[in-house]
């Protein structure tokens, strides 16, 4: 049987070395997420995203996307569930309204995670030139 710590910890470092590649930047495993209040999400160091990670057999989408909400509304962040089924490619599942907010709508939804690494990676270019980039359709 698998201890789902040492299970969540490896999927953790798993996607940290995965975001590292893809998005070009110094990210770490936020250790204040392993206190007993779950207070804070557990990958902070993408500007503006809250990142819950997820590894696990059996799914729990409304808790798991419940748990990011919560943590990214405490930190002023925009929430992303980025989670990997076993033997299943990751995942991230973010609102739609953070994709786009004129459509005023608070759905989530599901990309792959190089997907969002490419929404993600195309918001910091905007940033760094000081021109936001608008989502291609």
């Amino acid at each position: 049987m698998t201890n789902s710590r040492t299970k969540g910890r490896a999927g953790e470092q798993e996607l940290v070395r995965i975001l590292k590649d893809e998005l070009r930047l110094d990210i770490r495993r936020n250790w204040m997420a392993q206190n007993a209040e779950k207070l804070h999400a557990d990958i902070m160091d993408v500007p503006g995203w809250a990142i819950e990670v997820k590894r696990a057999k059996v799914p729990r989408f409304p808790d798991w996307w419940a748990q990011a909400a919560a943590q990214a509304l405490q930190c002023h962040r925009k929430p992303v569930l980025i989670y990997r089924l076993d033997r299943q490619p990751w995942l991230a599942q973010m609102s739609l309204y953070d994709l786009m907010p004129e459509l005023q709508d608070h759905s989530s939804v599901t990309l792959s995670l190089p997907s969002w690494c490419k929404l993600v990676r195309r918001e910091l270019d905007g940033a760094e030139s000081g021109t936001p980039k608008a989502p291609q359709p």
